[in-house]
């Protein structure tokens, strides 16, 4: 099951630090996207706990930028890293 945040498009989202197009989760996967405009990128720390807050088990996020992948952040080894 998917579910989809709307946090309006091209939306300066002070939580993410950066613009935000779109928030997904995907419950059955536990992974997390958000997409962005081209030129943006997110504050780790405050994606990683955005998510986290919503979905516990969460264990990956993937940030997108236009239609590229920007960066994931993965827990390895119980502390989140970027990669």
């Amino acid at each position: 099951m998917s579910e989809k945040v709307d946090v309006t498009s091209n939306y300066h989202h002070q939580l993410f630090g950066c613009d935000v197009i779109q928030v997904t989760y995907d419950l059955l996967k536990n992974v997390g996207n958000v997409y962005m405009p081209e030129g943006n990128c997110t504050d780790m720390d405050s994606t990683i706990n955005f998510f986290t807050a919503q979905i516990p088990s969460i264990s990956h996020i993937i940030t997108w930028c236009g239609e590229n992948l920007d960066t994931q952040y993965v827990i390895h080894e119980d502390e989140w890293i970027a990669i």
